[in-house]
């Protein structure tokens, strides 16, 4: 697949909420991405410490730890725009994969190319800095849903996050909709709940008038009500430190 200005928007996007960057930093963040690849569902994205990084482009992936039993936890979720994984910053993979949830695209960027567009645009620099900082923030809500918050609100609160993470790349649509196409149970598998706890949770949420969740697409209708449900301040998220500075 060739790389593209639409291929590479979520990334621009993404990166440009976290820093001010000037429409000029933009583009180049853009023409990083030299190469892209399909995954399909279920796919484990290739990776190469200190030597690519990798974005997601399109679809949905996420980070996942499996067990010796053959069990497995997702430990976070990526969005379109993401970085997959930070391992270019210490050349260490770790014991974690990257993994497709739906068919996806994901753009490879050299490190070299990287280093030498951080040199020349510090800004860059530091909104790459500020997407590490907020994946480590969502991993300590991670943490705290599962070690304090009720079945109800660790459901809330992921749908909540999702909703702002999406929409701060443009992929929530009219009436507070968006693409969630993940089964009950990879929802059980990131929030730490049986298919069961995660179905009856979801049936609450529907009878409330909150959301509806039909073929992987979550319609918030009352986004005001799942916030206070789950306790929900996107502040952790850092994505109003930035825009597109005029040229």
């Amino acid at each position: 697949m060739q790389t593209d200005t639409e291929s590479t928007r979520q990334l621009a996007l993404r990166m440009a909420r976290l820093e001010p960057l000037s429409s000029g930093e933009v583009d180049a963040v853009c023409r990083l991405v030299r190469r892209v690849s399909r995954i399909s569902s279920y796919e484990e994205v290739a990776r190469e410490a200190g030597r690519e990084v990798s974005v997601l482009l399109s679809g949905l992936a996420c980070q996942v730890k499996m067990l010796d039993s053959g069990r497995r936890q997702i430990t976070g979720l990526i969005v379109p725009g993401d970085i997959c994984d930070y391992s270019f910053l210490t050349g260490d993979i770790g014991s974690s994969h990257v993994m497709a949830l739906t068919p996806s695209h994901v753009g490879r960027i050299a490190v070299g190319s990287l280093t030498d567009l951080c040199d020349q645009h510090p800004r860059v620099m530091r909104a790459i800095l500020r997407a590490a900082a907020s994946e480590w923030a969502m991993t300590q809500e991670r943490v705290i849903s599962l070690g304090l918050r009720t079945a109800l609100e660790r459901v809330a609160h992921l749908l909540c996050e999702m909703h702002a993470r999406l929409a701060s790349v443009g992929l929530v649509g009219e009436g507070n909709s968006y693409d969630l196409p993940l089964t009950q149970a990879e929802l059980g598998e990131a929030l730490g709940l049986s298919t069961v706890h995660v179905n009856r949770t979801l049936q609450v949420l529907r009878r409330n008038g909150t959301i509806t969740m039909r073929n992987g697409v979550v319609t918030i209708g009352n986004l005001d009500a799942l916030r206070e449900e789950a306790g929900f301040d996107p502040a952790y998220l850092g994505l109003n430190r930035g825009n597109v500075l005029p040229a």
